[in-house]
This record gives C-alpha cells, sequence and structure tokens, in this order.
C-alpha cells in the first residue's frame, strides 16, 4: 500500500514518475525480454494484486457509512470493484494460464484488459468534472452497483461467446492496432483527469489530501497506458512496468479513498466534541432559565419524594400542602386528594411512558387545586426508570369559568331533553316538539325508547351506562316522527352526577344528509372530470411531438414522390405512396386522440335518424360475428339525435364487439331504439342522477355479463376484462368522450351470468330535411411558382423546418430557416424589410409561435405570417387576427395547402 505523500512532494513524485517513463519508452533495455515462464507468475502476482487492491476500495467505500460518501467516491469505487472483476477474467484468460469457460487466448485476455482500463479512465475523468455530487440514496447505491454487475455480465458473455466477432480480427485494422488506439485512448482520458485533480487540490484546502492521491493516480494510470503502447513483445520489460504503474495507480486510489472516508470521519467527531461543549454551556443557561421560570417543575424519585423544584413549584406547594415534610411527598399528596390520578401516572411511569391529565392537590377543608401535570419518565445510564420530571400547570380557575359557561354554550342545538335516571323525559323544550311532530305535554308522558328508531332502541342501556361513568356522549341516531317517518338526529348528552340526570342537546340532520348525499354525486362528477383533464392533457403533449415526426415524414415523402417518381419508374413509387398512407393513417390516430381528450373539435354534428346507421353497422358486422349469434335491430322511435354519423358508428362498432366477445359462440346481441322516462338513474360516464324522457339506443346481449367490482372502472382508459391481447381497453373510453359532445348518457344495466345492456341516452333532436355533405380531399397543387420571394421558416424540429425549406424552395421562394425563434426576432429586427413572409411553429422554447407573431406584426404591420401548430387549444381566432397570423396550419401540415396559401399571399 501506498505512504501518505506530503503535499510538497507530490509533484516532485510526479516528476520521477514520468522520468522513469521516458527512460523505458527511449532506452533499448526497457525491451528485454522476460522468459516466459517468468514473466506468467509475475504477471499473474501483479494482478491480483491489482485486484485485490481495487476490491479494498469498493470494500472501504461501500462500507463508509452512506452520509459520509458523495457520489463522486461511489463511482470511483464502483468502477474499481468493476474493474477488478475484469482484471480477474484478464488473468485467468491470458495466454499460458488454464482454460475459462473457453480457451485462453491473448485476444480476451486484451479484450478485458481494455475494459476495465477505459472504465477506470472514463469513471475518473467524470469525477474529475463533477467531484461534488451529492450523496446518493441507499436504492441509488444499489441501483449503481446493480447496473455496475450488469455491465460486467454483458462484457463477459461478449468476450467469453463471442471472441470472433469482436473487432481488430482483420481487415483494415488488425488487433494490434485496434489494441493500441484503446490503449491510448484510456491514456488520453486519463491525462485531462491528472491535470483537472492537481487544479482541485489547489483550491481544496483541507481537502486536498484526497485530491492529490488521485491526481498521482490517474497519471499514474495515464503513463501505464504509454508503457504499453507499440511494442509487440508481450513479456518485455516494458509491460512489466506498465502493470507495476497500474498496480500503483490503484494503490495511490486506495490511499484517497482511505483518507476520505477514515479521517474525515475523525474530523467530524472533533467537531462534535467542540458542539458538545457548547451544548453543555447552554445546558447551564437553560438550567438558571428552567429555575425561575414561571411554569411548576418537580424532579422526584420512585417513591414521589421531592428532589428538585424550581421557584414556582415551591411556592405551588407551600400553597396548597401546610408542612415542610408534606411538600417533600408529591405523591404521597396526590394520594390523599386524587388516588385516580396517582394511580394512573404511577403505571405509566413504571412502564416508561409519558403521562398527561388533571389531578387535584389539597387537603380537606384547605384550598383545593386542579393541576394540569405531565409527567416524563427519567432513566439512568442502564435506561431503567428511576425518577421523574413533572411540570404542573394551575388550571383551577380554568376549570370553574368552564363548568359555569358550558351549559350556557350548549343550548345553542335545536333540541333540548332533560332525562331522568329510568330513561323519562322530564324536560322537553319546544324545538324538539316542533322536530318530533308531537306536543310537549305528549313528549312529557313518553320514555326515550319510544322515541327512538325500532333499529337503535337496543343501544339504549349501554348509552346510560356510558354517560353515567364517563359523563358524556356524543352520537348520532334515528328518531320517529309523529306521523311515523323517521329523520336522523345527532346529539349531544351530559351526566349530572349530583342528580343523575342527563342533559340532552339535538339537532335535526335531514337536510344535512340530503345534501351530503347530493354533494357525493358532485364529488364523483368532479373526480371523474379531472381524470378526463389529466389524460387530454397528456395526450395533448404525445400528440405536439408525433405530429412533429409525421410532418416530416409525409412532407420528405411527399417530395420523394414528386422529384424521383417520374424520373425513376418501378416500386419506388408504390413504395412512397405507402409511407404517405400510412403517415396520413397516423396523423387521423392522433386526430381522433386529441378529439377523445377534446383537445380539437371532432366532426360537425347534426339531426341524425339512428336507423340508417345501425343497418349500416350490422351489415358491416355480420361477417365478423359467429354464425351461432343471432344478431338483430328494432327500432321503435323514429326520432332522431344531435351528433355525427361516424362517432355513433364508432360507439355501436365498440359496444357490438365487445357483446360478441362476451357471449362466444351461441347467443344473441339485440340493438333497439325506444324512449325511455329516467328517474334518478346514475350515469355511468358523468355520474349525474337522470331524469325525463330520453331516445334510448340500447346493445342488449345474453353473455357472461359483468362483475360488480369492474363496472366502477368500465370507462377508464386501458382498463379491460378482456385477455392479453384481446383488447386495449379504448373502446368505452373512446364512448365517453363521444357522449359528452352529443349530450349523451349511458347507463350499465349487468349481472354475472345475466348478459348486459347498455342503453345509450340522448335528448330527442328535431328532425331537418337536409344533410350536410362529406368534404373531399383537397385538390393536389399546380398553381404559380414563386419568384424569389424570402420565406422566414423556424421550428424548433429541425426536421420539419427542413422539410418545408425544401418544400417552398422547389416552388421558386427564398427560404431562409431558423431553429430558434429568437434569433429569427433578432433577425428581423435587423433588417425587417428583408422578408415577405414568415412561417413558424407554436410550441417552441423561449418564445411561442404566437408571441412571436405578436411581435413581428408591432414591428411591421401586413406582414404574412402563418403559424404551424401540432394541437390548436387554448388558440382562438381573435387571438390569431390580434397578433397578425393569416393562416393557422395542424400539423402534419400539408404540402399543397401550404404551397396554395403562400402562393394566394405571395404570387
Amino acid at each position: 500500500m501506498v505512504k501518505h505523500i506530503r503535499p510538497a512532494r507530490h509533484d516532485g513524485l510526479a516528476v520521477a514518475l514520468a522520468l522513469l517513463v521516458a527512460l523505458l519508452v527511449l532506452l533499448p533495455w526497457g525491451q528485454v525480454d522476460i522468459p516466459f515462464r517468468h514473466y506468467l507468475p509475475l504477471h499473474t502476482l501483479l494482478e491480483f494484486t491489482s485486484i485485490v487492491v481495487a476490491f479494498l476500495v469498493f470494500a472501504t467505500l461501500w462500507y463508509t457509512p452512506s452520509n459520509a460518501v458523495s457520489a463522486s467516491w461511489l463511482l470511483i469505487a464502483v468502477a474499481l470493484f468493476s474493474a477488478g472483476w475484469l482484471d480477474l477474467a484478464h488473468a485467468l484468460s491470458f495466454r499460458g494460464m488454464p482454460d475459462l469457460i473457453t480457451p485462453s487466448t491473448a485476444k480476451k485476455s486484451t479484450a478485458f484488459w481494455l475494459a476495465a482500463r477505459l472504465i477506470v479512465a472514463l469513471t475518473l475523468l467524470g469525477v474529475s468534472f463533477y467531484p461534488h455530487l451529492r450523496r446518493p440514496s441507499r436504492l441509488g447505491r444499489y441501483g449503481l452497483l446493480a447496473g455496475a454487475a450488469a455491465l460486467n455480465l454483458l462484457l463477459l458473455w461478449g468476450v467469453f461467446w463471442h471472441e470472433a466477432e469482436l473487432p481488430g480480427g482483420g481487415g483494415a485494422m488488425d488487433y494490434f492496432s485496434l489494441k493500441n488506439i484503446l490503449e491510448g485512448l484510456a491514456a488520453a482520458l486519463l491525462l485531462p483527469s491528472a491535470w483537472r485533480y492537481r487544479r482541485l487540490a489547489r483550491g481544496a484546502g483541507a481537502g486536498a489530501d484526497s485530491l492529490r492521491p488521485l491526481f498521482l493516480a490517474a497519471l499514474a494510470g495515464a503513463l501505464s497506458g504509454l508503457l504499453l503502447i507499440n511494442h509487440e513483445i508481450m513479456a518485455d520489460l516494458r509491460n512489466l512496468f506498465g502493470h507495476l504503474y497500474k498496480l500503483l495507480s490503484y494503490g495511490l486510489l486506495f490511499q484517497a479513498m482511505f483518507v476520505a472516508s477514515v479521517r474525515k470521519p475523525y474530523h467530524q467527531l472533533s467537531l462534535q466534541a467542540h458542539a458538545l461543549a457548547e451544548t453543555n454551556a447552554q445546558l447551564r443557561t437553560r438550567s438558571l432559565a428552567l429555575s425561575s421560570t414561571a411554569m411548576p417543575v418537580f424532579v422526584t424519585d420512585l417513591a414521589g419524594r421531592v428532589q428538585w423544584r424550581n421557584r414556582a413549584a415551591y411556592a405551588l406547594l407551600r400553597q396548597a400542602l401546610p408542612g415542610r415534610a408534606a411538600r417533600q411527598q408529591f405523591m404521597s399528596a396526590l394520594l390523599h386528594s386524587d388516588p385516580a390520578a396517582l394511580a394512573g401516572m404511577r403505571a405509566a411511569l413504571a412502564n416508561g411512558q409519558l403521562w398527561r391529565g388533571q389531578v387535584r392537590l389539597g387537603r380537606d377543608g384547605g384550598p383545593r387545586l386542579s393541576l394540569d401535570c405531565t409527567a416524563t419518565p427519567l432513566r439512568n445510564d442502564d435506561g431503567a426508570v428511576d425518577g421523574s420530571v413533572i411540570t404542573a400547570e394551575d388550571v383551577t380557575e380554568r376549570i370553574a369559568a368552564r363548568q359555569r359557561y358550558k351549559r350556557v354554550l350548549d343550548t345553542a342545538l335545536d333540541g333540548f331533553w332533560i332525562v331522568g335516571a329510568d330513561g323519562r323525559l322530564l324536560e322537553v323544550n319546544q324545538g324538539y316538539a316542533k322536530m318530533s311532530g308531537y306536543t310537549v305535554a305528549q313528549l312529557l308522558r313518553m320514555n326515550v325508547d319510544e322515541l327512538e328508531a325500532a333499529a337503535f332502541t337496543r343501544d339504549i342501556p349501554l348509552r346510560m351506562a356510558h354517560l353515567a361513568s364517563q359523563g358524556q356522549l356524543r352520537l348520532q341516531s334515528r328518531h320517529r316522527h309523529a306521523d311515523g317517518h323517521e329523520f336522523v338526529v345527532e346529539m349531544s348528552a351530559t351526566h349530572d352526577p349530583a342528580t343523575g340526570h342527563i342533559f340532552v342537546f339535538l339537532h335535526d340532520r335531514s337536510e344535512y344528509e340530503a345534501a351530503a348525499a347530493a354533494r357525493y354525486d358532485l364529488e364523483r362528477q368532479l373526480l371523474q372530470s379531472q381524470k378526463m383533464q389529466s389524460l387530454g392533457q397528456l395526450t395533448g403533449g404525445i400528440a405536439h411531438d408525433f405530429n412533429n415526426a409525421l410532418t416530416a415524414i409525409l412532407g420528405y415523402a411527399n417530395l420523394a414522390l414528386r422529384r424521383c417518381l417520374p424520373a425513376q419508374p418501378g416500386k419506388l413509387g408504390p413504395y412512397l405512396r405507402e409511407i404517405v398512407g400510412a403517415s396520413e393513417r397516423a396523423s387521423e390516430l392522433v386526430a381522433k386522440m386529441l378529439t377523445f381528450a377534446r383537445m380539437q373539435p371532432g366532426a360537425p354534428a347534426g339531426p341524425l335518424a339512428p336507423a340508417g346507421v345501425i343497418a349500416e353497422v350490422l351489415a358491416m358486422l355480420r361477417p365478423s360475428i359467429p354464425s351461432g349469434i343471432a344478431l338483430h335491430s328494432r327500432v321503435d322511435d323514429p326520432a332522431c339525435v344531435l351528433m355525427a354519423a361516424g362517432e355513433l358508428h364508432q360507439v355501436l362498432v365498440n359496444l357490438i364487439i365487445n357483446a360478441r366477445d362476451a357471449i362466444g359462440e351461441h347467443g344473441s346481441i339485440e340493438v333497439r331504439v325506444r324512449r325511455r322516462l329516467l328517474d334518478g338513474q346514475l350515469c355511468a360516464v358523468s355520474r349525474r342522477r337522470l331524469a325525463g324522457d330520453y331516445l334510448a339506443i340500447e346493445v342488449r346481449d345474453d353473455g357472461c355479463g359483468i362483475a360488480a367490482e369492474h363496472v366502477g372502472r368500465l370507462f377508464d382508459p386501458f382498463f379491460t376484462t378482456k385477455e392479453v391481447g384481446k383488447g386495449t381497453g379504448l373502446g368505452l373510453a373512446m364512448l365517453q368522450s363521444i357522449l359528452r359532445r352529443a349530450g349523451g348518457h349511458v347507463l350499465v344495466e349487468t349481472a354475472p351470468g345475466l348478459g348486459s345492456c347498455f342503453p345509450l341516452l340522448f335528448p330527442v333532436a328535431a328532425a331537418t330535411a337536409g344533410a350536410a355533405a362529406v368534404a373531399g380531399p383537397a385538390a393536389v397543387f399546380d398553381g404559380v411558382a414563386g419568384a424569389g420571394q424570402q420565406i422566414w421558416v423556424v421550428d424548433d424540429t429541425p426536421a420539419v423546418a427542413r422539410y418545408i425549406a425544401e418544400l417552398l424552395g422547389d416552388w421558386g421562394y427564398q427560404v431562409r430557416r431558423f431553429d430558434d425563434p429568437l434569433q429569427l426576432l433578432a433577425a428581423f429586427r435587423a433588417a425587417p424589410m428583408a422578408v415577405d413572409l414568415v412561417l413558424t411553429d407554436q410550441t417552441m422554447p423561449g418564445i411561442g409561435g404566437l408571441a412571436l407573431a405578436a411581435a413581428l406584426h408591432r414591428l411591421r404591420p401586413g406582414l404574412p405570417i402563418f403559424l404551424c401548430t401540432g394541437q390548436r387549444a387554448g388558440l382562438d381566432e381573435a387571438a390569431l387576427v390580434r397578433c397578425g397570423v393569416q393562416r393557422c396550419f395542424d400539423k402534419p401540415v400539408s404540402g399543397d395547402a401550404l404551397l396554395r396559401a403562400v402562393a394566394l399571399a405571395l404570387v
């Protein structure tokens, strides 16, 4: 192990190590060949010594308390742990060693050697730039160790079982050249590490003792690599000294770890001793303060004899207890005045527990004080209880005031009783008479059990007993009204031990219970709304990034079709069209996701007669339904609903497919349209109570039904009761967003083994004679090309910006591309008339597209500005007009639509 190096000598040692390496490299005796029979044991000894040192470094850091080790030091320790195992594999795979798993070869041995050196070099370089990473958590420590172990296993597997695929086996780069390159790379990584550690040591002060060895360790590792470069004799003197330098590097790392993990705790111990001395001084000050405080404080032994008291405690005892002897026996005084409290205090102290409570202190015929006491056990060095510390507060006046005003404060409740010990009503106020429907005279002839509901009468004796022993009781019960119905009351009862009477205050909670039921329904609706809002935000973020990618894919594919297809007929055209088609389908999927999350509007809704859509869906699905399942429809009411036909089509397909999967091979599915009058049923999606007339589209099956525990989660995204691979959990989740747009609701009527019915409930809409036409695809742009007009394009996704630039460039426009909106703004301020049109993305770092457009518009009103966005949430037409935006495009941007808009604005 390397001895400690004084600060004044570490630079000299570094120079000496470098000079020795220069001699070995420049002089011919550095290439003296050592017989292999002698070199092999020397090599094995050096490697195993290095392995032991590497593991010592790891053990020293790993078992140092985690609060004393930073993540930087732990990284070095784990790197040495990993390198140790790789050095072990290197030594055992060395030529001449017994076969280890696979035959020992120089290529395998060198691969393990180089992997270990690169791991250590990279770690030392990283730690030299981040030497003060925060302490890792326990999970982080084990995660780091597991990662290193996984890396080692991967390297062992790759070298042992895939040696033939290792690089350097021939071709342009042979094995010897690759080894020299990697050896030089490791040395190149270690040299800046050594320079960094030397700089850190100069400014570290007391921490330099651990950084100087790191400087020498990194330097020795780099010099070791220099010795092993450009030589082909495995057993020469340079090779041997290279291994010695590596051992020296590991030893210096061990010294650095030892200083950091052992000397530092000793320094902390010294600081703690100093803090202890300061604490003792503070304790002396606090002792004086405790003696002077107005709070009475006693210190007693186990027998209750007062060992110490402050001045306030002395005054309290002198007031309550006459005679010096009585004042010295605090527990004995309690025995005469409050034995119950004394028993509880002694039991708690005997068990080593804190006791709090009120005690009465005084003699018969003298003043009796009520004290609010806290008794804390005192423990000796062995942990046994040998006394107590008691703090006491005189609360005599407070308790008296509480007793005087208690009954006055309690009369705020609506009803009032005085009940005798036998349960008879002795006094009743007019408030309870109105509450119960009886007259006061009738109530005074009644017993408590005649007013309680039948389910609660058996609890009356237990309540009376509890009141007699405890004095008070507060509960909720149900009483019988004079007309026979029951109502909920909240009761607060107090027992008067002097008379045996019970004072009871009652409050009618009927309105509160009704309000609580309504609030519960509203809370469930709010929870559902918040859940859908969170999902919408997540979907919007994913769709934004996906639309950026689709813009580039779809754009470049269209560019390739325009440029390459006419000149190169063949398979390329169909391939590109497949890419375009797949991208357009992906774009439609993103649009559906945003529609589901209400991030963008869906298809326009209008009056729709469900019968035609139902017939179309049944005809489409009949081939996919097993022949043993009967599929039919029944339209009892031809009324219309207000929704898009495509959305109703999608809802019915999802419900029928679910019904098919629930049935199996034999059964029936019926789709029925009829009127339904609802009276308080709960919508399974919005959690609202429904009442009134609705047009119901029911999908009914006689399948296996749905378990009760699953009904509440049917419409949650990604929830499914189907087997893995047979359901995505999105079908019914999409249904709820469609129903919200149409103002509809859904019920779930099911029971295990009895099938299921999903009634879709819609407000009845007035039928109209016309129907909206379906928009056709946009025409391909074949307009006039540009004439060199300047267009600036900014998008933080470079692929999107490059595509738009190429598209516009092909049509005769001069395009300047920006990746940063702030750069575009600066360029515009420098030359506001140098651009004819600006095309900007909406979501960008630094400044958004709408804010950028507003800034440009202020500098040059009338400048044509186009905006592209992956989601239109939060954008409205008024804001676009205010900011000078003439056109807004949804991503992925259609090239033909963009060219048409640009031509309209510029040509």
